[in-house]
């Protein structure tokens, strides 16, 4: 069943039409409430954190992309029902879809395996498929946005990325950084091939209960996806076969969601051709070693010779290319760049990454998944230790409050973290310097 949390004292009540009753998450992108219309039946409206660009040619698009979304037949995914884009606060309402998500089913039941395993694949890449064919990307598709409903899987936001991605004032990519494609991570044109990327290691998440491209740090994960090699652990058989087609490093070699579908109902198809964008080939770090070639079978059997890199070391030079390493702004201080680590939350008894931005604008990002995120804004700073006001804060069970860093070496420190109006840290950590 869905988790509704109260509303918070800043959350509005109202928007448009809609009344809001409750918390159903947060992230990135905006905060989901659960509404109703006054004798209606229950929507989930998500209230978009940027505002949406001026201009009439901007709005235009936005409408043509909401419209869009709203063709994507109704089968496997929650229905958008209604759209507004217009002033400060934009929202989207989506049919309502009472069930827990398979990243929060996984974690509480453990991995899906046989007949369940296959239901979730099936219905997915069905959900994927009707998505495709109304012409939208969803580029964000991740183990979250799977609702584990009564009447089977359904896919939410789709379309969503890209309307938060067109509100957006900064760039980069758009999206779960742990479930995208290399094109998004490179920041290139992005198309339906992207999702299939995104739907393999979902598939691989259900059925292992980790991510295929895990890693000891999160800057290693993207490492990973750019460069390295998936482990798919428990998928075996023919729906092995078709993760590993549907994680090629080049788009054009991943199979559509049709056929991904045709393949897993063991049924002939015509051939269809791949709408993805094709990109150029990742760049390889300094520090990765010559890859080597192999042989695999796609979801067609089709036998393909690969580049499979057989060491892997990520180094700051070769992420900064990803648009995920903020460009340095002006000031003259110390902790200037990108650091990032791992901290513990010792009441809790979690360990989960955190990354600093501190360039202009500077802002931090923490959690599990990296789904917390704020604006950092120097409070004090000396040559051993910088008090930064953590604020603006975005995610589910985030909350605001204050960063000290301490020096320990020139690329590494130790982080506190202090909630608002409280006298102890909540968790801490030691972070390096990446760039």
């Amino acid at each position: 069943m869905s988790q509704v949390s109260p509303l918070q004292p800043e959350d509005p009540r109202r928007l448009g039409d809609y009344v809001l009753s409750g918390r159903l998450g947060a992230g990135g992108q905006g905060i989901v409430f659960l509404a109703g219309r006054p004798g209606g039946a229950s929507v989930a409206v998500k209230l978009l954190h940027a505002r949406l660009a001026d201009g009439e040619s901007a709005r235009r698009r936005f409408a043509r992309e909401v419209e869009a979304v709203r063709r994507v037949a109704p089968f496997c995914t929650a229905r958008v029902l209604d759209a507004d884009l217009e002033g400060d606060h934009p929202y989207i309402v989506s049919e309502y879809v009472d069930g827990v998500s398979l990243r929060d089913d996984v974690i509480a039941r453990g991995p899906r395996s046989g007949g369940a395993l296959e239901r979730i694949a099936v219905g997915t890449a069905t959900a994927l498929a009707a998505i495709h064919r109304a012409g939208v990307v969803h580029r964000d598709f991740k183990p979250g946005n799977v609702l584990l409903a009564a009447d089977g899987p359904r896919v939410i936001d789709f379309g969503i990325s890209r309307l938060a991605d067109a509100t957006a004032t900064t760039g980069g990519p758009v999206g779960t950084p742990a479930y995208l494609a290399p094109e998004q991570l490179r920041g290139e044109p992005t198309g339906p091939a992207a999702d299939m990327f995104s739907w393999a290691l979902t598939v691989s998440y259900a059925a292992s209960g980790r991510h295929a491209f895990a890693a000891d740090t999160y800057a290693a994960v993207l490492g990973r996806i750019l460069y390295g090699t998936p482990d798919l652990g428990r998928l075996s058989g023919p729906l092995r076969e078709i993760a590993v087609a549907c994680l090629a490093a080049d788009p054009a070699d991943r199979p559509t969601a049709e056929d991904v579908l045709s393949s897993l109902l063991g049924t002939p198809t015509t051939a269809t051709p791949k709408t993805a964008t094709t990109t150029a080939p990742a760049m390889t770090p300094a520090s990765a070693a010559e890859p080597v070639l192999a042989e695999r079978t796609d979801a067609h059997g089709r036998r393909r010779t690969i580049a499979v890199a057989a060491t892997v070391v990520v180094s700051a030079a070769a992420l900064a290319g990803t648009g995920l390493i903020v460009a340095l702004g002006g000031g003259e201080s110390s902790y200037q760049g990108m650091w990032s680590g791992m901290a513990r939350h010792p009441t809790a008894g979690r360990t989960f990454p955190v990354e600093l931005y501190l360039s202009e604008p500077a802002r931090m990002r923490w959690g599990a998944d990296l789904h917390c995120e704020g604006r950092l804004t120097v409070l004090d700073e000396t040559g051993a230790e910088a008090v930064l006001r953590l604020d603006q804060v975005s995610g589910e069970a985030c909350h605001p409050g204050t960063v000290t860093i301490r020096r320990r070496g020139e690329r590494q420190a130790t982080l506190e973290v202090r909630r608002e109006g409280e006298e102890s840290f909540r968790y801490s950590g030691v972070i390096s310097r990446t760039s």
